[in-house]
């Protein structure tokens, strides 16, 4: 294992989302925050659904890039939401998670893209 590699996979080892850049599908993460959580329906016990710069950070690690065809297909609906902001190189980023496992995050630019964790999928063949 060459160096390069070695430190990539150290860096993708980290938890902590600090000052430190997280890696992801979008590149280097770092600022994460957590404007408001606990967002959506009481009835739905949204305000139990908490998230940390830690938790973004995971979720952001291994997301992956979906449309609104695969989202209906293979996620969930999750009523309940949070939302924040994060840095990379070309500036700020809004997010907004949903709690089964789905988010959007908006460019600087104003692009809106949709994410997933691939690690909450439950396609109806499930059912």
């Amino acid at each position: 294992m060459d160096r390069r590699t070695l430190g990539l996979s150290l860096l993708l080892a980290t938890t902590v989302a600090s000052a430190e850049a997280i890696p992801s599908l979008i590149g280097p993460v770092s600022d994460i925050k957590v404007i408001e959580d606990g967002l959506g329906p009481l009835q739905e016990n949204c305000a139990d659904f908490r998230v940390s710069p830690e938790a973004v950070a995971d979720f952001l690690r291994h997301a992956i890039l979906i449309t609104p065809r695969q989202e209906h297909d293979w996620y969930l609906y999750g009523p309940c939401q949070a939302h924040g902001t994060f840095n990379t190189r070309y500036g700020q980023w809004q997010w907004q998670m949903l709690n089964m496992g789905t988010a959007r995050i908006t460019a600087v630019t104003g692009e809106h893209f949709m994410l997933a964790d691939p690690r909450e999928e439950s396609s109806l063949e499930d059912q």
